[in-house]
């Protein structure tokens, strides 16, 4: 973990903070019990990452016992900057980081703690930023130490501070510590604040798409299990992209009528229907479009032949051929004019494709044509938030959080804005 490296001169040290134990007397407390401390966080790590593994979870873990010199002059600090009678405290003594790869890993892996150590408080670092502001996000708990584990050390409350950060969110406090929290020289420009800020957004819009990449992969996972407990008179086939797993939850589903299929051209559609769908599901997705293909040139309904283009267009999606899954979903609106999940998902495209006033215009028109549906509302966001237009941007999150309250991306994003916004 990082730690604050500037070091106060003894004699500085003796005379900071009126209210501050002598140096000396804390270095011996110190000392006397910094092998212990060292036990006692090695077990916390422990017991941790036995319960996220349990749980599925295996995040990089990092411990550190403060230094005592980092933790003087903390204590030091916190004395100059406090007020009243009562001793400063610092609560990182202990410190235990868990670095998660997504989003959706930080509420999971927080739920767990809280469940499952005595957690007394919780902080959401980064809230409290301006656009003026480049801090980092994270979240900080407080586990309190009791019993044979309490820390005796005057000024040091006795709790383990446990934060929770994603990869990029970590890289960034890295950096930001090395330039901005050490540095002895203020930032010259305004320019280079801005700069800073910008990479901060960067980094939180890249969580986001990491994030949405990995619910895309959920999805098809998903498809799977589905195929194989649920083969019956229709196949249910979810038709959007980029919204995680039970975004959509008592939306319509799209469904891929057998019988229908077999009236159209016979038991040869429905047997190469299905070989594609299985293809898909199990992740052979170049095989899965080469099936598509064929069915393709089949004699076929229009509404048939718009949810095989539409699921061509998914696969060629998820091997990155946003061009050609653009032209699928395209033929989709020519068959099935609508169908705004096809919409939604060439306004993905178009983003992804760096084509954002087409994006935003086949988003709007998702909303307009399914004003209940989160699909429109979350992509016409993330666009809007490319696109610099923040207020669009925050208006169309709030919208989706109204229609699903615990709809983790988009409340991710809106942090992320109001940070930008006076």
């Amino acid at each position: 973990m990082v730690e604050n490296k500037g070091l106060l001169g003894s004699s500085a040290k003796d005379k900071a903070g009126s209210g501050a134990p002598p140096l000396e007397q804390l270095r011996l407390q110190y000392q006397g019990h910094c092998g212990r401390w060292e036990e006692v966080l090695l077990d916390i790590h422990r017991r941790i990452r036995a319960l996220l593994e349990r749980h599925g979870y295996s995040p990089t873990i990092k411990y550190r016992v403060k230094r005592f010199e980092n933790f003087y002059e903390k204590l030091n600090r916190a004395e100059r900057g406090g007020s009243g009678s009562d001793p400063p405290a610092v609560s990182d003594l202990l410190g235990l980081r868990i670095i998660c790869p997504f989003l959706e890993d930080i509420d999971g892996v927080e739920r767990l703690i809280t469940e499952n150590f005595p957690i007394i408080e919780v902080e959401r670092k980064g809230a409290q930023h301006s656009f003026r502001e480049f801090g980092y996000d994270s979240v900080h708990l407080l586990m309190r130490l009791d019993g044979p584990a309490r820390l005796h050390l005057s000024g040091a409350r006795s709790v383990c501070e446990i934060q929770l950060r994603t990869t990029l969110q970590d890289a960034w406090a890295e950096v930001e510590h090395e330039l901005v929290y050490k540095s002895t020289i203020a930032l010259p420009k305004e320019s280079v604040k801005r700069k800073l800020a910008a990479l901060n957004a960067i980094l939180t819009l890249s969580d986001l798409m990491f994030q949405e990449i990995r619910d895309f992969q959920k999805e098809i996972r998903k498809r799977d299990e589905q195929r194989r407990t649920k083969l019956g008179p229709a196949l249910p086939m979810p038709g959007c992209l980029g919204l995680p797993e039970g975004a959509e939850e008592g939306s319509e589903d799209l469904g891929f009528p057998l019988l229908s299929v077999a009236g159209a051209a016979g038991g040869n559609l429905e047997k190469a229907m299905l070989a594609a769908l299985d293809a898909h599901s199990r992740g052979e997705l170049e095989a899965a479009i080469n099936l598509y293909g064929r069915i393709l040139e089949m004699k076929l309904d229009g509404k048939i032949r718009a949810l095989v283009y539409n699921h061509r267009g998914m696969a060629r999606f998820a091997v990155g051929d946003y061009r050609q899954a653009l032209q699928d979903f395209s033929q989709v609106l020519r068959f099935d004019g609508a169908n705004h999940r096809a919409y939604a998902n060439r306004g993905l495209c178009y983003r992804l494709l760096g084509r954002l006033q087409q994006s935003l215009k086949d988003y709007e028109k998702a909303v307009e044509m399914a004003p209940a549906a989160l699909d429109g509302f979350w992509g016409r966001a993330q666009t809007c938030y490319e696109m610099g237009l923040l207020t669009r941007a925050l208006a169309d999150c709030e919208k989706v959080l109204s229609l699903k309250d615990d709809f983790a991306p988009a409340r991710q994003l809106a942090q992320a804005i109001r940070h930008s916004m006076f």
